[in-house]
């Protein structure tokens, strides 16, 4: 890797941006770590996960649009077709997660309907927008390091304030488990793919950008579930004092 350190040191380096960022001090997280979420709160975090959740085939796509090397192609299309259940569709992830709102009592009309709030909105196109700003490199940061990379720490800590809300049937929380479980092959394949590729400073502080970027992105979704819960809390007060 020619002017660049080890590998092993880069790989140091990048997690670094995800374990020391601020994401992991939101108070939000902290409320799911100690189980203080209501099912109203898991509901209004469901909706917007989803909103995410079911842009990632996308997310994925675009990096594949703009990766001309073969090897990786095949790498990114076996992650894209885990996504989608390695071709059973109801084993795709969307319709897991599906299996999960409708155990929340949300069905999947009602679903389709909720809108993105800005800040979810924001954090899907942060991800489609990072292989046009960063390079595939880039994006392949992104998705290994800041998406991959941690959704097994971040999901255990949400799962806690799920399960702490309400009890729902084990096979409600497929999605959840399943991400626990499996994301982390898919960093490391992901990793895998970078190193022989990254052989400029250039190139990595363009893949440190990008983590960074789509690390902020998600401290901005997670303000807009607790501003959207808070939202929910002030109508739901003023109509108890109206019918008082």
């Amino acid at each position: 890797m020619k002017n660049l350190s080890s590998f092993a040191n880069i790989q140091e380096s990048l997690r670094g941006i995800t374990a020391n960022h601020s994401l992991w001090n939101h108070e939000f997280l902290n409320r799911c770590r100690t189980r203080q979420l209501s099912l109203q709160e898991v509901q209004v975090l469901a909706v917007q996960m989803y909103k995410f959740s079911k842009e990632f085939n996308r997310i994925l796509a675009r990096i594949l649009s703009c990766c001309k090397d073969e090897s990786a192609q095949l790498v990114i299309l076996e992650n894209l077709f885990d996504e989608m259940g390695q071709g059973d569709l109801n084993q795709s992830h969307p319709e897991l997660f599906r299996r999960f709102t409708r155990a929340l009592g949300i069905d999947d009309e009602i679903l389709a309907i909720q809108a993105p709030t800005l800040e979810t909105q924001a954090l899907v196109n942060t991800y489609l927008q990072i292989p046009h700003q960063y390079g595939f490199l880039g994006a392949l940061g992104a998705v290994c390091y800041a998406s991959e990379g941690i959704v097994s720490t971040l999901y255990t800590q949400l799962y806690q304030g799920i399960i702490g809300a309400a009890p729902l049937p084990k096979e409600s929380l497929k999605f959840f488990e399943v991400h626990i479980d499996v994301d982390d092959s898919h960093a490391a394949k992901l990793a895998a793919l970078i190193e022989p590729r990254l052989t400029t400073h250039e190139e990595l502080e363009k893949i440190k950008l990008a983590i960074l970027e789509a690390m902020n992105a998600r401290v901005q979704f997670f303000n807009g579930v607790q501003r959207q819960i808070n939202e929910s809390s002030l109508i739901a007060n003023s109509l108890m004092l109206m019918n008082v």
